[in-house]
C-alpha cells in the first residue's frame, strides 16, 4: 500500500477521532452513559486512581437553653474515606482493507465516510460491552450453564443470579464469533479456553450458544466468560450496578463490613411482581438513608409491567404532562425510571444521577499515536491497515446509600 494511502487515511483518523471525539461517541447514544458523565480523579498513586467518598454524617450539634452554655460538644466532622480505583482497560481495535481505500483514489472525503463507518462501528462494540458490564456485577461471569452433556451445544441458565441467558444471547453480550472461556467461579476456563462462538439460539425459554471445538459436559457451576476477561477471580470489567447497589461487596478498596456507611440503602431479592406500590416503597427506604433517589435503572421487561399498570391513570394535557411510559422509560411520582435493553430483566436499581459516574484518568487515545509512530500499520500477513484505541475507565460512586436495588423480579411473559 502506497504511503500516501497510509497518509490519507491518519488524515481522517486524526481530524475526525480526536480524543476529545473519542470520548463524546463513548458517551453518546445511550441514555445511561450519557446521564452519568464523566470525571478525572482527586489523585493518582501507581495503578490506583483515588477520590473522597461521604460514609457518613459528623456529631457536633448541641442543644442549648436561651441563656446559652460554656460547654459545647465537640465537633464532628462528616464521615468520609478515600476510595482507591482501579482504572479498567477496554481496548478496540480499527481494520481498514487496502482495496477499499484504493478503489476512493484518494479522494479525502470518500476516505473519511470508510474511516468514519469502520470507527463508529468499532466504538459501538466497545459501547456495548461497557454498558453491558455496568449492568452485572464486576465478577466478568457473563451468564451460568445448565447441565449439558458432551455437546458443543451449551443450555444457558435463566434462572437465579447469573441466570442471564436470555439477556446474554438476546442483548448481544455473546455473539457470533466471540472468544469465550468456560470454567467455575475460581478457574475462568477449566472447560474450554478460548473457544469460539459458532452459533446462537436466543430462545425465551431455553438460550444456547454453540461452541468450536470438542464436545465438553458442564454442571451448574460452570460460567461463561469473554477469553482472558478474568484470571481465577480477578476480574476486568468495570463496576457494576449489582455490586454498586450492595450491602456486603467491597468497593473502592472500601470493606462495608467495617465502614458502615459504605453499602446500599436496601437489596431485595425476594423477587416476586414489581408494582408501582413497591417501587414508591422502594424509594422511600432509599430516602430513610439521607437522600432522595432521583433515578431508577431496570429492564424494559420492568418498564412495561409499570407502564402496564399506570396506563389506565388520567392523562394530562400540559406541556409538564404525567410520563406514563413510551416503551424506554417511565416516571413514577418524581422518580425517573430509565429502562435499558442491558439490565438484567428481574433487576430494579435506585440511584442518583449525581453520584454515579465514570472515572478516567485521560481521555481514550490511539495506540499508535501515543506509543508509535502513527495511528496505523500494515497487519502483517494480510491487506489490512490496523490501528486500537484504549480507554482506562471505572463506574463509580462517591456515596453508595443513595442506590438500592430488588433483583429477581417476575418477568413479564410475551
Amino acid at each position: 500500500m502506497a504511503s500516501a494511502d497510509v497518509t490519507t487515511i491518519e488524515a481522517a483518523l486524526k481530524e475526525g477521532w480526536t480524543q476529545d471525539n473519542l470520548e463524546a461517541q463513548f458517551m453518546k447514544d445511550d441514555p445511561v452513559l450519557e446521564a452519568i458523565g464523566v470525571i478525572s480523579p482527586d489523585n493518582l498513586v501507581g495503578e490506583y486512581a483515588l477520590t473522597g467518598v461521604h460514609t457518613g454524617r459528623g456529631g457536633g450539634i448541641t442543644k442549648v437553653p436561651s441563656t446559652g452554655s460554656k460547654e459545647l460538644n465537640q465537633p464532628g466532622p462528616e464521615q468520609t474515606n478515600q476510595a482507591k480505583w482501579k482504572l479498567k482497560r477496554t481496548v478496540g481495535a480499527v481494520e481498514i482493507d487496502t482495496a477499499a481505500i484504493k478503489q476512493t483514489q484518494n479522494k479525502s472525503q470518500s476516505v473519511a465516510n470508510i474511516v468514519d463507518l469502520e470507527t463508529e462501528g468499532k466504538i459501538s462494540t466497545a459501547r456495548k460491552q461497557l454498558t453491558s458490564e455496568l449492568m452485572r456485577d464486576q465478577t466478568g461471569l457473563i451468564c451460568q450453564l445448565k447441565e449439558n452433556t458432551t455437546t458443543t451445544t451449551l443450555k444457558l441458565a435463566v434462572e437465579g443470579e447469573y441466570g442471564l441467558g436470555v439477556e446474554a444471547t438476546m442483548q448481544g453480550w455473546l455473539n457470533e464469533g466471540q472468544l469465550i472461556d468456560i470454567g467455575t467461579t475460581s478457574e475462568e476456563a477449566v472447560k474450554a479456553d478460548g473457544v469460539e462462538i459458532t452459533a446462537v439460539a436466543d430462545s425465551e425459554t431455553e438460550p444456547t450458544i454453540t461452541i468450536s471445538g470438542s464436545n465438553i459436559s458442564t454442571t451448574e457451576s460452570h460460567y461463561v466468560s469473554i477469553k482472558n476477561g478474568r484470571s481465577g477471580t480477578t476480574s476486568y470489567d468495570i463496576n457494576g450496578l449489582r455490586n454498586i447497589a450492595c450491602t456486603t461487596a467491597k468497593l473502592g478498596e472500601i470493606n462495608p463490613a467495617t465502614e458502615n456507611g459504605w453499602k446500599a440503602a436496601f437489596v431485595d431479592t425476594t423477587g416476586k411482581d414489581l408494582t408501582r406500590q413497591r417501587v414508591i416503597s422502594g424509594r422511600r427506604r432509599v430516602r430513610k438513608k439521607g437522600k432522595r433517589p432521583d433515578w431508577a435503572i431496570t429492564s424494559l421487561e420492568q418498564v412495561e409491567v409499570l407502564e402496564n399498570e399506570t396506563y389506565p391513570q388520567v392523562r394530562f394535557d400540559s406541556p409538564d404532562k404525567q410520563n406514563t411510559g413510551d416503551g424506554e422509560s417511565i416516571k413514577i411520582g418524581n422518580l425517573e425510571v430509565q429502562g435499558h435493553e442491558d439490565t438484567p430483566r428481574g433487576d430494579f436499581t435506585y440511584l442518583s444521577k449525581a453520584h454515579l459516574k465514570m472515572l478516567r484518568d485521560e481521555k481514550p487515545y490511539w495506540h499508535g499515536e501515543k506509543f508509535g509512530s502513527g495511528i496505523l500499520q500494515i497487519k502483517a500477513g494480510t491487506t489490512f491497515v490496523y490501528g486500537s484505541f484504549e480507554w482506562f475507565c471505572e463506574a463509580i460512586t462517591n456515596r453508595r446509600n443513595v442506590f438500592g436495588r430488588f433483583s429477581k423480579l417476575t418477568v413479564p411473559t410475551t
